[in-house]
């Protein structure tokens, strides 16, 4: 079936925004993004960080809940609105542009390849400095209590089942880029706040399992002193986690939006001096869609391959008596991975030469 589908204008200039942000984000060499990587894993792990501080001795379990994702959104809020690279926002916003044909696929896999490198490495320094160095939780003018919580909550997703794990990632990400992607709905930075803030309220209080706050919240457990291993939190949590992240961003959010919008494909244009100026959008096709949809599968498998599972392997492969260098290798492998990924692409701009959307159907698009 080639049918073609009529554009939605109350998606088309949001579904630009995003897009446009994905080249943006396809633009940035390995040193750039795996910095941006690891700031925005700074930024959730400190926002963990405030939410178990404020929290652990309130008794009411609802309370508490309610007290966690009051202030947990801080975060996220840093990271969008100060510009950081979050692997989860990731999965929603590249492959979103790579849909609307303004980033190449494989610049999707760079860019999610080299924000998981550095958020993972990001996540286990913060934990070693706030555990370690700055002796937050386990220091003097801290109780037991706050090592408790810190160690209950990781225990707890350490020994969910798969199956839990991956549908906590799925709901939990299905939330968090909906922030994402109403921040790309509003100019204002009032409204961004507000915007971002509630749907990510609703995912720390409910406790689902959004991988980059584990890959904090793991290693702090364990600086300080809970019962779990390091094989644990790569193999039992990390994997279906990162699954279940990547399925709820791309396809659920990604791809619904897209479909809804009318399966637009963008093409910059330019207004005198060539300086690009806002886009031409053209409807595509369930065809379109199809292509699109396995492209995406096919760039998942190899995601999850090179970077999840495989460090789960490596976790496997190495001794359980090498303690904390199973993380230190891991780190390294992920960002030496994340590198040839990077170089892979060499030069090419994300952007692919010569791309035209449909001639039917076409309507201009404000430029972000």
């Amino acid at each position: 079936m080639n049918q073609k589908l009529h554009l939605n204008p109350a998606l088309l200039e949001t579904i630009a925004d995003a897009s446009s942000s994905a080249e943006t984000k396809c633009r940035l060499n390995f040193g750039q993004g795996l910095a941006l990587g690891v700031i925005a894993a700074a930024y959730l792990a400190l926002a963990t960080t405030l939410a178990f501080a404020v929290s652990a001795s309130i008794t009411s379990p609802s309370v508490q809940k309610l007290v966690m994702g009051a202030v947990f959104p801080v975060g996220l809020i840093a990271i969008v609105m100060a510009v950081a690279e979050l692997s989860t926002g990731n999965y929603l916003t590249t492959p979103l542009g790579a849909m609307t044909s303004c980033v190449r696929w494989r610049h999707v896999l760079s860019n999610w390849a080299v924000s998981y490198a550095g958020n993972f490495l990001g996540s286990f320094l913060l934990a070693a400095i706030i555990i370690k160095g700055a002796n937050v939780f386990t220091g003097a003018g801290w109780g037991q209590e706050w090592v408790n919580m810190v160690s209950k909550v990781a225990t707890t997703k350490a020994s969910l089942s798969a199956m839990e794990a991956f549908w906590r990632g799925f709901l939990c990400i299905w939330l968090v880029d909906l922030a994402v992607w109403q921040a790309y709905r509003v100019k204002e930075p009032a409204a961004k706040f507000l915007l971002i803030w509630f749907p990510t309220f609703a995912f720390f209080a409910l406790g689902l399992e959004h991988s980059v706050v584990n890959m904090f919240l793991f290693p702090a457990a364990i600086f300080a002193g809970a019962s779990i291993t390091w094989t644990q939190f790569l193999v039992n949590n990390l994997v279906p986690v990162v699954l279940g992240n990547v399925v709820g961003g791309m396809f659920v959010v990604g791809m619904l939006y897209w479909f809804s919008g009318g399966l637009p494909v963008l093409q910059p244009s330019t207004a005198g001096g060539g300086n690009p100026s806002g886009r031409t959008a053209g409807a595509g096709s369930y065809a379109l869609l199809g292509v699109n949809a396995l492209k995406g599968l096919a760039l998942a498998a190899v995601f999850l391959g090179l970077f999840p599972a495989a460090a789960a392997a490596l976790a496997l492969l190495l001794p359980q008596s090498a303690g904390i260098l199973i993380p230190i290798a891991v780190a390294a492998y992920l960002s030496v991975i994340a590198f040839a990924v990077s170089a892979s692409r060499g030069g090419e701009q994300p952007h692919p030469a010569g791309q035209q959307p449909p001639e039917e159907d076409a309507t201009p698009v404000e430029a972000a």
